[in-house]
């Protein structure tokens, strides 16, 4: 057995100590049964809370994997020290959703509700790739399958639904609108109000009220001092990044670039 809460006590933050703890759970089950268990879908930073204690344990290996290589969206396959995990292993799988609709007709928004409309969870899914008149969807494997028999429209349009292999998964690049700008100091929410041109107060509030994570950590403090080329996630809004941090000007003001994601 493994000391769970000694492995976990350097961690303060009772939804990240609830992270690790269903990660050790799965490490319970490889140990105890010789089988390979994988956990839900997690963000990077999420990852980075496990990896080091999952580091600390001897009789085990694991993987992380989204499915491709830039995956935002990994789960950590875990299996005993002793097997091998080939691509052919893993147990998420990718599938293929076209249809008759418009390239830029429906969005991520639309493809993941149509989805967790059928009941599943969202942590049971990764990255959805959006673009070229199609989305690509990876799950669990049971699921793509679950999906592939039971989702038979996005929106309002019918779709047609096919397994796919990870190598056939679409290349999406992303846009972004680039912004020019100035700010007072390089507080969370001064450069939220410069991103997407709201009022700091608006924004101070909503950041108190939990809606924003900086390189995917929550962070509720609007006096957080950012870092060039820190990703700002703001719930309902969108995402950001702190591209570049100038010079001062004459009004000791920070010049910025901002990539708003579009």
């Amino acid at each position: 057995m493994i000391n769970k809460e000694a492995l976990i006590k350097h961690i303060k933050n009772n939804e990240e100590r609830q992270i690790v703890m269903k990660t050790l759970n799965k490490v319970d089950s490889v140990l105890k049964s010789y089988r390979v268990c994988i956990t839900d879908f997690y963000d990077p930073y999420q990852i980075s809370l496990c990896i080091p204690v999952l580091n600390q344990i001897r009789d085990i290996n694991y993987l992380v994997t989204g499915g491709y290589e830039t995956a935002e969206r990994r789960v950590i396959i875990i299996y005993p020290e002793y097997m091998e995990i080939e691509e052919e292993d893993y147990p998420i799988g990718a599938i293929k959703i076209s249809g008759k609709f418009m390239k830029d007709s429906l969005n991520h928004r639309d493809f993941l509700g149509a989805v967790l409309g059928l009941g599943l969870k969202r942590e049971k899914i990764g990255d959805i790739l959006v673009g070229d008149g199609q989305a690509n969807i990876i799950a669990y494997k049971e699921l793509c399958d679950y999906i592939l028999l039971n989702l038979e429209k996005v929106s309002k349009y019918k779709v047609n639904i096919e397994s796919i292999s990870f190598n056939d998964l679409m290349k999406v690049e992303k846009h972004f609108k680039i912004i020019y700008g100035t700010v007072s100091s390089l507080r969370l929410d001064s450069i939220l109000s410069a991103g997407f041109g709201e009022s700091r107060n608006t924004i101070s509030k909503l950041i108190h009220n939990n809606r924003v994570k900086v390189n995917f950590k929550p962070v509720n403090q609007p006096s957080y001092v950012l870092h060039e080329g820190d990703l700002i996630s703001f719930k309902g809004r969108g995402r950001i990044i702190l591209d570049q941090i100038g010079d001062k000007t004459k009004k000791d003001r920070y010049k910025v670039i901002i990539k708003r994601i579009v």
